[in-house]
């Protein structure tokens, strides 16, 4: 039988928050879904994970038996992956590197005139698709989003805290009140009701931070498009194309939109992400480094 190393996260999760509820926002899905994932576990392997208590989920000494191994599981995955992943680095000099958030890109000239012999095979992706790749070995860092620096058998290195913003373009009524007397969404977030919005591909880390933004504005927009790429989104808003979430780090002080902060607010970390089993090369604390002086000021 193949073993789901995600199932054995869910479990984790659902272990350390005591709550279906909380374990489900923590690993960013429907609490349905995780509930229904863990019974058809339980069902699978014939006994009870945790127990359902006024409390909350108490964990059974099955439960435990289960994390247990399956910590054990995903160690030895590690480990597989990080000798296959050095033997082919020995091979072709290659470092195989994610990312979540544009911004992280800028750390490439730099990295690049250190080791120029070195191929820094980048690509940009989704938190979620980083996370998975670098369990399994199909990348060696990432610079990812999360809510927590905690994660089961990833390394995270904090590079800068940040929140979501809403942005509005200059020619937006809510715009002109910027910085004035007047809170535009002091009685709520109808004013945007009918507005267009530009927001971060489905699937995204993203975009589960910008659903909870608009669950909690109360409103259901009209989406305009999907787009990963903040610059993007900061030249369609500055053509009055649509409102946006932007991450606090990238606002600019010439940029020609209006942002504000979301209440409550919606806070994360970036972070850059590797396997605990790893052994970090020269380069790959160069690029570490890098990293660090790229978010210099957001941390």
């Amino acid at each position: 039988m193949l073993i789901d190393t995600r199932i054995i996260e869910y479990v984790i999760a659902i272990a350390e928050e005591g709550s279906l509820n909380k374990a489900a926002e923590k690993l960013f899905i429907s609490q349905p879904a995780l509930s229904q994932r863990l019974k058809k576990l339980e069902d699978e392997l014939g006994t009870e994970l945790f127990r359902r208590e006024n409390s909350g989920l108490v964990i059974t000494d099955a439960g435990r038996v289960y994390i247990n191994g399956g910590r054990s599981i995903l160690q030895i995955k590690q480990e597989a992956m990080a000798k296959l992943s050095s033997m082919d680095q020995s091979q072709t000099d290659v470092i195989r590197f994610g990312c979540a958030t544009s911004h992280a890109l800028e750390a490439i000239p730099q990295f690049r005139a250190e080791y120029p012999d070195m191929l820094l095979s980048t690509r940009q992706c989704t938190t979620p698709t980083a996370k998975e790749d670098l369990i399994m070995g199909r990348m060696d860092m990432a610079v990812l989003l999360t809510p927590t620096l905690q994660h089961s058998v990833l390394e995270y290195l904090p590079l800068a805290s940040s929140q979501a913003l809403v942005a509005v373009p200059p020619q937006h009524p809510a715009a002109s009140k910027k910085g004035g007397e007047g809170n535009p969404f002091r009685e709520g977030y109808g004013c945007l009701e009918e507005d267009y919005f530009i927001l971060s591909p489905s699937g995204s880390y993203a975009r589960e931070l910008e659903d909870r933004a608009l669950k909690s504005m109360g409103i259901r927009p009209r989406i305009l498009c999907e787009i990963s790429d903040n610059e993007t989104k900061r030249y369609m808003l500055s053509r009055n194309l649509g409102n946006a979430f932007l991450p606090g780090y990238s606002i600019q002080a010439e940029d020609a939109f209006v942002t504000f902060p979301l209440d409550p607010p919606l806070s994360f970390y970036i972070v850059a992400a590797y396997p605990k089993s790893t052994v970090l090369s020269e380069p790959m604390k160069c690029l570490l480094k890098t990293l660090l002086t790229v978010f210099d000021g957001n941390r």
